[in-house]
């Protein structure tokens, strides 16, 4: 059965939210959300991507950790856009601790089939967003991800 996470959002002036099982199969969902409300806010169709890309590898890496295969949780993303040049979106799970920000940057100097696999996501995460936080509060993971319309 495919969810319909048109039932499951809830919308106020101040933010809105999409909470869906941590599953691959509800990526598509929570990058349209994503996607919706930053054309709402009328960023460009390449920043648009960028944001798409880093939300991608994001919530890959949640769905893929946060949760034992044979115990998967929820996943929430909330969407606030602040004024008419920023998008903030807020991912939270109830997952194991991860603080992707303490994770070393890999080396790219090193040739590539010389590299130790895994690393580039959280890089590229780090590179196209403009503000980046983690806290783990009351049992959750809370990721930050804070975009200008026009990234410098």
């Amino acid at each position: 059965m495919i969810p319909q996470p048109h039932k499951q959002l809830a919308e106020t002036e101040a933010a809105n939210h999409l909470e869906l099982p941590a599953r691959l199969t509800n990526l598509p969902h929570f990058i349209d959300f994503v996607r919706n409300q930053a054309c709402r806010l009328d960023f460009p169709p390449k920043r648009i991507q960028e944001i798409e890309l880093v939300l991608e590898e994001a919530l890959v890496n949640i769905i893929k950790y946060a949760y034992p295969a044979d115990s998967p949780g929820n996943l929430t993303i909330m969407v606030t856009g602040t004024g008419e040049s920023h998008l903030r979106i807020e991912t939270s799970d109830r997952g194991i601790p991860f603080n992707p920000l303490i994770q070393s940057d890999p080396d790219v100097e090193i040739e590539l089939m010389e590299r130790p696999i895994g690393g580039l996501g959280i890089l590229l995460i780090k590179e196209l967003t403009d503000e980046l936080s983690w806290v783990r509060k009351e049992g959750k993971n809370s990721l930050t991800l804070i975009f200008a319309k026009h990234h410098a």
